[in-house]
């Protein structure tokens, strides 16, 4: 993100945002990041190609737009207040969504190689989707396949971005933006498990009791997490103990080697229950069965490749044997 970026910014249409109540000047904004990327106006104003009595100005009407004060100008050169850091770090990523669009309107598609950018949450990653790939693979030996591990904000803004062809993950765990759409693939239901010598496995189990052991659970973005949302439903308090992460292998072994206490899909953990390392606790509740769905642009063209392999992701995530042994209600 150099100042090429800046600079040809700074030659484009005048771009505005309202921001509680007021306009802001995007433009203005990212000024502001060259200032302060700078810590001076005046080598500041030589990339943006502007003079500095200009830029200053445009500082001073962009801090009367937010009506808070954004810079400091000191013996070290200008620095950010603390309203300034923050706004700083947001012009950060307009400015490297701009080189990103920038970067990929000068970079020529591969021609006559089908290539599918695929978007999966860690938990579909484990068992459901390389099933799918072998089972597809079959009829697309030579079809090009990616498939990006990530958490639900890394693989939407992946798809705003056109980064990926589609997103596989649970529904209701991302509102839907503008010219996002949906469609389920399967259903599968949370599990709650423990080590098998665990002391929880030995008497009556309730949410409550369970709430008393450090958990292990998924990170879910500016989101409380699922066990949290699990709780209060069921109307129990959350675990005060609560570890959160976004890889599936880490939780099990966590689980597997301590007090801790974990929920993952019913396909997530079937092999190592099946095995004797970890255990299915008999306890459920609606809320724990979700919809996996297919998240796609409502532009782009799922054509019948990408159709395919959605296909078998649907067939492999609805096995029935995903489902054998787990506790019931």
């Amino acid at each position: 993100m150099g100042g090429a970026g800046s600079a040809w910014f700074a030659k484009s249409p005048l771009t505005r945002y309202r921001v509680g109540g007021g306009i802001m000047d995007i433009r203005k904004l990212l000024y502001m990041k060259s200032v302060l990327d700078h810590g001076s106006l005046r080598k500041a104003a030589r990339e943006l190609q502007v003079s500095q009595a200009a830029l200053s100005k445009s500082m001073d009407s962009l801090e009367a737009s937010v009506g808070v004060k954004l810079l400091e100008r000191g013996p070290m050169g200008v620095v950010p207040t603390k309203a300034g850091e923050m706004l700083y770090s947001r012009a950060w990523f307009i400015q490297d969504e701009i080189d990103i669009a920038r970067k990929q309107m000068r970079t020529p598609e591969r021609a006559g190689k089908q290539q599918i950018t695929a978007g999966v949450l860690p938990s579909i990653v484990a068992n459901i989707v390389p099933l799918a790939v072998c089972k597809w693979r079959e009829d697309y030996p030579d079809a090009g396949l990616r498939i990006i591990e990530g958490s639900h904000p890394e693989l939407f803004l992946g798809l705003m971005r056109t980064d990926l062809d589609f997103v596989v993950c649970w529904t209701g765990s991302s509102a839907l933006a503008e010219g996002i759409k949906q469609r389920v693939l399967f259903r599968d239901r949370l599990v709650v498990f423990s080590r098998p010598d665990h002391p929880v496995t030995r008497g009556p189990i309730s949410w409550g009791e369970l709430a008393k052991y450090p958990w292990v659970t998924h990170f879910v973005w500016r989101e409380s997490s699922p066990i949290e949302r699990v709780m209060m439903a069921e109307g129990a308090a959350p675990p005060g103990r609560l570890t959160e992460c976004n890889s599936a292998s880490f939780m099990k072994t966590v689980v597997e080697n301590s007090n801790h206490i974990g929920m993952l899909a019913n396909h997530v953990i079937s092999d190592e229950v099946t095995r004797g390392r970890l255990v299915a606790l008999p306890i459920t509740a609606p809320i724990m069965h979700r919809n996996i769905a297919v998240f796609f642009r409502e532009r782009s063209r799922l054509d019948d490749v990408r159709r395919s392999f959605l296909d078998d992701i649907a067939e492999v995530g609805s096995r029935p044997e995903w489902n054998s042994g787990l506790p019931k209600r």
